[in-house]
């Protein structure tokens, strides 16, 4: 009988840990940035300390944050480009091509016009 009940927990013990690692990973969502400007206020002098406004649209609502380009300006050419974030309070989470964790603030949220429940 303890064999048995050993076989079961070895058949569901690796169904529970992909459980785990998919609620894990749901809770960050498809995004998609739809514009980036340099925020008002910050020395273009210094590229490396250049802050800028980026627009993210997650789930039907565009969210603008402020953050640094680690890599130079070259965020300035990342319209279109699609990644996965995490929307937390008053911040917005990502993760770069290396794996690294950047959490970034939230300046404003507001509603995409024009997108029906349906496409959302």
């Amino acid at each position: 009988m303890q064999k048995f009940l050993l076989g079961i927990l070895f058949l569901f013990l690796p169904a529970a840990a992909l459980a785990q690692a998919s609620a894990a990973l749901s809770s960050y969502r498809p995004a998609t940035i739809t514009q980036v400007k340099p925020h008002l206020g910050t020395d273009a002098s210094d590229p490396s300390q250049m802050v800028y406004e980026v627009s993210v649209q997650v789930n039907g609502i565009t969210y603008v944050v402020l953050t640094k380009s680690p890599y130079g300006d070259s965020i300035l050419y990342a319209v279109g480009r699609e990644l996965l974030v995490q929307v937390g309070d008053g911040v917005i989470t990502w993760n770069d091509i290396l794996g690294q964790s950047h959490q970034v603030p939230i300046i404003s949220r507001n509603p995409v016009v024009g997108i029906s429940k349906a496409q959302r």
